[in-house]
């Protein structure tokens, strides 16, 4: 049996393991943007200065030339980045393209371009969506493209989700919070529908999850059992 050092150590192991995907998936869409803006900065700042180098060669630059280039430099610097556009939201054809490890970040995306559109009791359920789709980009590295629950996740979040919200959007403004032949309006079936992807999104979450969950358990079972019995 393995000693209780071991065993607290491999339990701190999973709970670390836990946290570290979660905070990871959270700054996954910061990061991606922050590259994309120091990799603007990067080539604005080159293009300047070579810009600069070529000036130099054919007529000195003087003084009043290097003070032109470093304040180019400082503008750019500042520029670039915040000029950096959006990145455009996949199209739902698209979806169904993407890998599986690509899959939870682009339905995101699409997901958060349709948020206006939807009416206020929805939008929670969508930011509950989103968070849980945040997580699922670090699970779904690991994954492979065959296995039933990413299957499930596939169909869920690239065909069922943008359905639904894409047949939301097409009905009359003035038509969403009408009832008719009594069914819910469609504004509280959109969030039914919601509400169910959320749920299921949290069962696969928790699926994916599972073996380490499992161990982390078994563990605290029995260090609680060893502690309290010596005690």
């Amino acid at each position: 049996m393995a000693s209780n050092q071991q065993i607290l150590l491999e339990a701190q192991a999973v709970l670390a393991r836990l946290r570290d995907g979660q905070e990871a998936s959270r700054a996954f869409a910061k990061k991606s943007l922050l590259g994309r803006r120091l990799k603007r900065l990067c080539v604005t700042d080159a293009a300047i200065i070579l810009a600069a180098f070529i000036i130099g060669f054919i007529h000195p630059l003087g003084i009043s030339g290097i003070i032109l280039t470093f304040a180019a430099l400082v503008l750019g610097s500042i520029l670039a980045p915040l000029t950096l556009p959006l990145p455009r939201p996949v199209k739902i054809e698209n979806l169904q393209k993407q890998s599986l490890k690509q899959l939870p970040s682009q339905a995101a995306s699409w997901l958060s371009a349709q948020k206006q559109a939807l009416p206020p009791p929805a939008r929670p359920l969508a930011e509950s969506i989103l968070d849980k789709l945040s997580h699922l980009s670090s699970v779904t590295e690991k994954l492979p493209e065959d296995d039933p629950t990413a299957t499930q996740m596939r169909k869920l979040v690239s065909e069922e989700m943008p359905e639904l919200v894409k047949g939301y959007v097409e009905i009359p403004v003035n038509l969403r919070t009408q009832k008719r032949a009594g069914l819910d309006s469609p504004d509280s079936q959109l969030a039914t529908g919601l509400d169910v992807i959320n749920q299921a999104l949290g069962r696969i979450e928790e699926e994916l999850a599972h073996h380490d969950l499992d161990k982390l358990a078994t563990q605290q079972r029995f260090l609680e059992l060893k502690y309290k019995t010596e005690s």
